[in-house]
């Protein structure tokens, strides 16, 4: 009878500390959340509209360059080297060309430049709020770890925070 309880007490202490443990640890898809924002669905959407610009301006410059380049070639065509050489040199064609080429690939840079500037100002107060609802969350059910649920590879058990997430951020 010693022994039925003091298994008993070990098997009540080791499933215990099990389901304890199971309580500090919560999963949340921060994908969804994100998704579930407003304030996320704009910034997307204005981001990708500067995309659109950027595209836009750079398929200009592209096509600039490309008329420049058949003018060039429709005026050398036919011309003997030393003539073609001449037509080059007297029309500057290859400090055009150069400028072409930086002109585009100073808008490439700078419009990549101002993309990352632009995701870091968009996103960066929603994410920060989104990882402020989930700790607060958290701490209100005693939730001492959040995984997150895509990198998770199995779970049994823990706590979804997603819904408590959403109420923290007023959704």
């Amino acid at each position: 009878m010693k022994q039925l309880k003091a298994i008993a007490f070990f098997a009540m202490m080791v499933f215990g500390s099990v389901i304890t443990f199971a309580q500090d640890i919560a999963h949340i898809d921060t994908q969804a959340v994100l998704e579930a924002l407003p304030a996320y669905k704009k910034a997307e959407a204005d981001l990708e509209a500067l995309g659109k610009k950027h595209q836009d301006k750079i398929a200009s410059l592209e096509a600039e360059y490309k008329t420049f380049m058949e003018g060039a070639q429709a005026q050398l065509a036919g011309k003997s080297q030393e003539e073609a050489q001449k037509i080059m040199v007297a029309n500057k064609y290859q400090e055009k060309d150069q400028e072409l080429q930086q002109k585009f690939q100073a808008y490439r840079q700078a419009a990549q430049e101002e993309m990352v500037a632009k995701e870091k100002a968009l996103f960066d107060p929603i994410e920060k709020r989104v990882n402020d609802a989930i700790a607060s969350a958290a701490t209100k059910k005693g939730i001492k770890y959040v995984l997150p649920a895509g990198v998770t590879i199995y779970k049994n058990g823990g706590y979804d925070l997603f819904n408590d997430v959403k109420k923290e951020l007023g959704l």
